[in-house]
C-alpha cells in the first residue's frame, strides 16, 4: 500500500470540515461562557476561577504533546487518528455536560468538582482534538489544497462558534433558565459534536490508513517512531517553534477578550442584548472572508497574509479602546470589522501546522502530523491559561462583583483585557513572522524531496 494518498475529494473535505463544527461547537462554549457560568450560576469567585484555569490548563497542556506522540504511534484497523475522534467524542460529550452542571456544594468543594470536571474535559478534548487536526496533514500533500481544507474546517468551526456564542443566551432562557436551562443546552451541543466527529472521520476514512514501514527505517522501532525522532520533530523544527509564539500571543489574547467580553457588553456598555447579535452579525459577515484565503495564500504566501492580516487588526482594537462607551454604535460597527478579519489570523496558523510537519518530515524521515499539531494544542492550552489567569486574577483584584453596578475601575480594566491584551498580542505575531521561513517556493521543494526518499522506501519493501 503506498504511503503517498492521492489528494483529497471535495466531499471528504466536506465530511472532514464538520470536524470544525464539533470542536469550535464545545470549545467556544466553554472560552466564551464557562467563567461567566462560573461566577454568575455556580457562585465561584473570579479569583478562584482564575486559579482553576490556570492549574486545570497546565496540567492539561503538560499531557498533550504525550497525546500527539501517543496518535503517531496508533496503527489500527481504523486507522492512525481516526479511532480516537469515533471513540473519544462521546466521552467528551459526556464530560462537557457535567462541567457544566453546578450541583449544591460547600464553596471549598466546589473549587474541587470545578478543577476534577475540568480536568476531564481538557483531557478528553485534546484526545479528540489533537488527532483531528492530525488529519489535515494526511488528507493530502498539495500545498495549495491543504489551505482549502484548512480553511473549510475553520469555515465549518465558525459556524460552530456562532451556534455556540449566538445561540447559547436564547437557548438557556428557552430549556428553563438557570442550571436546568445550561444543562438542555450543554446536552443538545454534546450531542451535535458526536455527530460531527464521526462524519469528520468518515471523510477521513480513505487516507488515514495503517502504516506500511520500510525494514531500513531507522526512525522507527516495530512499526513506530522513536521518542527521539519524535523530540526532533518540536526541537530542529525553526518554523514550528516561531509558530508556537504566534499560537501562545494569540491564544493569551484571544481567551483574555473572549472571557471578558460578556462582561463588557453586560456591564461597561450596558447592552448585553448585543453580545449575541455581534457574534452573529460579526459571523455571518466575515463568511466571504474564508472564500478570499485559499486565493490571498496562494498569491501573496501564508506568512505574509497572517502577518498583515495581524497588523490590520490592531487599528479597530486601538480604536474602540480610545472612544467612549456612550458610543455604542461605533463600539458595534467596529467589534463587526474585527470580526470581518478574525478569519485570516483564525485560519491561517492552522494552514501553516501541515507545513510543519512536514519540515519535521523532511528533517526526521517521519510523519509527526499528531506530535506537530500536539505542540500546537499544548501552547493554546497554556496560552489559555495565561489569559483565564489574567482575566479572573485581575477581575478579582480590582474589584468586580457578579450581578452588580461596577466601579469605574472595574470598568477600565475590563475594557483594558477586551482590548488592549489583544493588541500586544497581534504586535508579537507580526514580529514573529518577519522571521518565518517556510515560503510556498520551499514548501514545495519539501514535499518532493520527502516523495522522492518514500519512493525509495516503498522500493526497498
Amino acid at each position: 500500500m503506498s504511503s503517498i494518498n492521492a489528494n483529497a475529494k471535495k466531499s471528504e473535505i466536506t465530511l472532514y470540515s464538520f470536524g470544525g463544527f464539533g470542536s469550535n461547537l464545545l470549545y467556544v462554549l466553554t472560552t466564551s461562557f464557562l467563567m461567566y457560568f462560573y461566577t454568575d450560576v455556580f457562585k465561584i469567585s473570579p479569583i478562584a476561577v482564575g486559579s482553576v484555569f490556570l492549574i486545570v490548563r497546565l496540567i492539561d497542556a503538560i499531557l498533550d504533546p504525550m497525546i500527539g506522540m501517543l496518535a503517531d504511534r496508533t496503527n489500527s484497523k481504523w486507522g492512525t487518528y481516526r479511532p480516537w475522534l469515533i471513540f473519544g467524542s462521546p466521552l467528551l460529550a459526556m464530560v462537557t455536560l457535567l462541567l457544566f452542571t453546578a450541583p449544591h456544594l460547600s464553596p471549598s468543594a466546589k473549587i474541587y468538582y470545578a478543577i476534577a470536571t475540568y480536568v476531564g474535559y481538557s483531557f478528553v478534548s485534546s484526545i479528540v482534538n489533537i488527532p483531528y487536526h492530525s488529519l489535515t496533514a494526511i488528507l493530502s500533500q498539495d500545498s495549495s489544497q491543504r489551505t482549502v481544507i484548512a480553511t473549510a474546517k475553520q469555515f465549518m468551526g465558525t459556524f460552530g462558534a456562532l451556534v455556540a456564542s449566538a445561540a447559547v443566551l436564547p437557548l438557556i432562557a428557552l430549556f428553563g433558565s438557570g442550571q436546568k436551562g445550561w444543562f438542555f443546552t450543554t446536552l443538545l451541543f454534546s450531542i451535535l459534536s458526536i455527530a460531527s466527529f464521526w462524519l469528520c472521520a468518515h471523510g477521513a476514512k480513505r487516507h488515514d490508513i495503517k502504516k506500511v514501514n520500510s525494514k531500513n527505517d531507522s526512525s522507527s522501532i516495530d512499526g513506530h517512531p522513536t521518542l527521539k525522532a519524535q523530540i526532533n520533530i518540536i526541537t530542529k523544527n525553526k518554523p514550528l517553534l516561531l509558530l508556537l509564539i504566534a499560537f501562545l500571543a494569540n491564544m493569551v489574547a484571544f481567551v483574555t477578550s473572549i472571557s471578558t467580553s460578556i462582561y463588557y457588553w453586560q456591564y461597561n456598555i450596558g447592552r448585553l442584548d448585543l453580545f449575541s447579535k455581534l457574534n452573529l452579525w460579526g459571523t455571518l459577515i466575515s463568511i466571504p472572508v474564508f472564500m478570499l484565503i485559499p486565493p490571498l495564500v496562494k498569491k501573496f504566501g501564508k506568512k505574509h497574509v497572517y502577518m498583515y492580516a495581524s497588523l490590520f487588526s490592531i487599528i479597530p482594537f486601538v480604536v474602540i479602546l480610545l472612544i467612549p462607551y456612550k458610543n455604542v454604535m461605533p463600539i458595534f460597527v467596529l467589534s463587526i470589522i474585527i470580526s470581518l478579519i478574525g478569519p485570516l489570523t483564525s485560519v491561517l496558523p492552522w494552514t501553516m501546522l501541515p507545513d510543519c510537519v512536514d519540515y519535521g518530515k523532511w528533517k526526521t524521515g517521519i510523519n509527526g502530523s499528531g506530535t506537530v499539531h500536539s505542540m500546537a494544542i499544548f501552547t493554546n492550552k497554556v496560552g489559555g491559561a495565561i489569559g483565564g489567569l489574567i482575566s479572573g486574577a485581575v477581575l478579582g483584584a480590582v474589584g468586580y462583583v457578579a450581578g452588580q453596578h461596577q466601579t469605574p475601575e472595574v470598568l477600565k480594566t475590563i475594557g483594558y483585557m477586551n482590548f488592549l491584551v489583544p493588541i500586544l498580542g497581534y504586535i508579537v505575531i507580526v514580529i514573529v513572522m518577519k522571521f518565518y521561513p517556510i515560503t510556498n517556493e520551499f514548501s514545495a521543494k519539501m514535499v518532493e524531496e520527502i516523495n522522492n526518499r518514500e519512493k525509495k522506501n516503498e522500493a526497498a519493501v
